[in-house]
């Protein structure tokens, strides 16, 4: 019924992917240095405290082990647990 019709036009969109990352795109920026002062302490501090905890529950359990030994269990504990989180979230999130 109008004279002038308007053409629609789509426009297709880029996705945006963060910190100016491009596919084929590397960048050599840390992701160190775009954590905040509360995270970089989350992920410096929380592993410690949590090994701090499982000596103190191992020394609890066994009290007559030798440091030596509650302190390398300890530590395999907290990488054991890092290390399932870790191949969980990449196995729920498809990037195994």
């Amino acid at each position: 019924m109008w004279p002038f019709k308007k053409k629609i036009v789509i426009k297709e969109t880029k996705h945006h992917y963060p910190y100016g990352r491009h596919r084929g795109n590397v960048s050599n920026v840390s992701v160190w240095e775009n954590l905040s002062i509360v995270e970089k302490f989350a992920m410096l501090g929380l592993p410690v405290m949590l090994g701090f905890m499982i000596y103190v529950m191992i020394d609890a359990i066994v009290p007559n082990l030798h440091w030596g030994i509650r302190l390398p269990i300890s530590i395999g504990v907290v990488v054991g647990l890092i290390g399932l989180i870790t191949g969980l979230v990449n196995f729920f999130t498809e990037r195994y």
